[in-house]
């Protein structure tokens, strides 16, 4: 094929592509919110599997290059280099679902249908963590399976939570219509924390300051590499000492706060189940390391349920001896 009747054949499949995607999170997405929890809930998981053999995401479609595709590959490389090319592939064809359930959890909140939705919280003894507090809470959480839609869960026990967000969303080379599913996906969420907030790190950081000294509750995705110029803490993750954005500890240790984290994933139509990890005095040297190691003992076991390991790669490597216990082979 001649090179421009490939470039022109490649501009029109492109513009396909983005007009199925605008149509996907303006129409589908909100469509699949209003249904029946069972069939939503099960047109969601094929929407996820024809995603993952498309390698289709928002954030690919802003940039118009599959770069997470490409990085998902890379970061399964690192993360299990022992698995078959076959189960990594698996894996990143699971990661998109795991993405897609996450959108339609997002609306349903929006739609304001938790009521609909349980969840059971172990260990029991920590139902009540975020209720009646004498100092702040920070708690962590990866991009792993239904992440976010923990927060109205815990928030039903009491006590105010707050999440820090960033403006990456509403950049405007991403969709419009993406742009409108995360306002919505995160103001609906709010309506569900006791008055806490969804705020933007860029807009500074004093709002968390105030949070964490008012003994609220803070949400922050865990597995987030350090910003150029930006605080990064070292911490053995998913096998390997890594770089990890390192302001929210600093921000927790400041504000004498307790850190502990938490994974939520769905288990069925309308069902979850949300792990805790009991919160510790974030000067204790140790608490960061317990919580990573509670984190990746379940990602290492389930890679496609967490849709950030396309991150591995922008996280730096640090000098440190292994620990077998905190790394499993495939």
């Amino acid at each position: 094929m001649p090179i421009a009747m490939h470039k022109q054949w490649h501009f029109w499949l492109w513009k396909l592509a983005r007009s199925w995607h605008y149509v996907d999170f303006q129409y589908l997405v909100p469509l699949l919110g209003r249904l029946p929890l069972l069939p939503g809930y099960y047109l969601a998981q094929w929407r996820g599997k024809l995603n993952g053999y498309l390698g289709k995401d928002w954030r690919s479609m802003a940039l118009g290059f599959r770069h997470i595709w490409r990085q998902s590959a890379l970061g399964l490389q690192m993360m299990a280099p022992n698995a078959s090319d076959a189960e990594r592939a698996k894996w990143r064809r699971e990661r998109y679902s795991a993405e897609a359930r996450d959108e339609y959890d997002a609306r349903l909140i929006a739609r304001g249908r938790i009521h609909e939705l349980t969840c059971t919280i172990t260990p029991p003894h920590l139902v009540n963590l975020t209720h009646n507090r004498t100092n702040g809470l920070l708690l962590l959480t990866p991009h792993y399976e239904s992440a976010l839609i923990g927060i109205p869960f815990l928030a039903q026990q009491g006590g105010t939570i707050n999440c820090m967000t960033s403006t990456v969303t509403q950049d405007p080379r991403v969709d419009p219509a993406v742009r409108l599913h995360f306002e919505k996906k995160y103001r609906g969420l709010e309506k569900y924390t006791n008055g806490g907030k969804f705020v933007d790190m860029e807009l500074g950081v004093r709002p968390f300051y105030r949070m964490l000294e008012n003994h609220e509750t803070l949400v922050v995705l865990a597995d987030a590499p350090p910003l150029p110029q930006g605080a990064s803490q070292s911490v053995f993750f998913v096998g390997s000492q890594r770089e990890l954005a390192g302001g929210p500890l600093r921000i927790a240790r400041s504000t004498h706060s307790q850190i502990g984290g938490y994974l939520c994933r769905c288990i069925g139509p309308g069902k979850y189940e949300l792990h805790l990890h009991p919160p510790m005095p974030a000067d204790d040297p140790l608490a960061l390391e317990k919580i990573y190691d509670f984190f990746s003992h379940t990602l290492l076991r389930d890679p496609g349920g967490w849709w950030a390991h396309d991150l591995l790669p922008h996280m730096q490597l640090s000098d440190h001896t292994p620990n077998p216990a905190s790394n499993p082979t495939y």
